[in-house]
C-alpha cells in the first residue's frame, strides 16, 4: 500500500470530513443515530472480526453469532465511550474488545441474543464463509489475519469511494481502465489506454496521476475516521504497510 501524502489542494467539498464522526455518533444520546452509526461500523469492519473469530476455531455459525453479538454488545453497553476515553485506534480497540468478549462474555451473550433482545445486525454469512475459505493459510494467528483483513478493508473502502466518485462524474470507463494500476505501473501502457479512451498518451498519464491522488486522499479519510484526533494518519499508514511487509 503506497503511503498517502497529505495534500491541502484537494477539490473543496470533494468528500465530507469523516474523522471521528462515526465514533462520536455511536456515543451520542440519540438512539436512532447511535444505531445508524453502529450499523455503519459493522458494515465497514465486521469481516476482519469474523476472520479473527473463525481463525480462533469457531464454526461458521458460531462465528456469525459471535460477530453479531459482539457488535450488539458494543451498542447496548456503550463500549465506544471507553474507546474515546482510552484514546486508541479503532483497529486496536476492536481487536482487544473481541478478545475480551470471546473470553468472558460470548457464551452467555449469544444465548441471550438468540432468545431475544436487540435484533442481530445483518451479516452475509454465506459470503463471509466463501471469503474466509480462500484466506491465506500463512496467516495462522487470528491476530495476524485480523490485521491483514483490516488493512485490506481500508483499501477496499477507499477504492469504492474512488469508484463512486468516477461513476458520479460519468467517468466509470476511466476508473475501469486504471483501477488495477493505482499502486504501481506494472505493465501499464499509457499509449494503449489513451487509445482506448480516445485521448493522448500524456492525457492518460494525467488521468492516472489524478486518480492516484484521489485514492491516497480516500485512504487518509478512511484511516482518519478510525483514529483519534491526537493520532497520526501517517503513522497508521506506516503500520499498515508493515503488516503487508511481514
Amino acid at each position: 500500500m503506497n503511503a498517502p501524502v497529505r495534500s491541502d489542494n484537494r477539490e473543496s467539498g470533494q468528500f465530507p470530513d469523516t474523522r471521528w464522526t462515526i465514533i462520536l455518533q455511536s456515543q451520542g444520546e440519540d438512539d436512532e443515530a447511535r444505531q445508524r452509526a453502529l450499523t455503519h461500523l459493522c458494515e465497514a469492519y465486521w469481516y476482519p472480526i469474523y476472520c479473527y473469530v473463525r481463525r480462533r476455531g469457531l464454526s461458521p455459525s458460531d462465528a456469525e453469532d459471535s460477530t453479531q453479538s459482539f457488535f450488539c454488545d458494543l451498542l447496548e453497553k456503550d463500549r465506544f465511550r471507553l474507546f474515546s476515553e482510552e484514546k486508541g485506534k479503532l483497529r486496536a480497540y476492536l481487536l482487544t474488545s473481541i478478545k475480551r468478549f470471546l473470553r468472558n462474555e460470548w457464551v452467555a451473550s449469544c444465548a441471550q441474543k438468540r432468545g431475544g433482545g436487540t435484533a442481530p445486525l445483518s451479516l452475509d454469512a454465506e459470503l463471509a464463509e466463501k471469503r474466509y475459505e480462500v484466506e491465506p493459510s500463512e496467516f495462522a494467528s487470528p491476530e495476524k489475519l485480523f490485521e491483514v483483513r483490516w488493512a485490506l478493508t481500508v483499501l477496499e473502502r477507499a477504492l469504492a469511494r474512488v469508484r463512486d466518485h468516477y461513476i458520479t462524474q460519468g467517468k466509470e470507463k476511466i476508473f475501469e481502465q486504471f483501477r488495477h494500476h493505482l499502486t504501481g505501473d506494472g505493465d501499464l501502457s499509457f499509449r494503449d489506454i489513451g487509445t482506448g479512451l480516445g485521448v493522448s498518451e500524456s492525457s492518460a498519464r494525467v488521468m492516472l496521476f489524478r486518480m492516484r491522488k484521489l485514492y491516497r486522499s480516500c485512504i487518509e479519510e478512511e484511516i482518519g475516521a478510525t483514529i483519534t484526533d491526537g493520532e497520526s494518519v501517517q503513522e497508521e499508514v506506516e503500520y499498515l504497510n508493515r503488516i503487508f511487509a511481514n
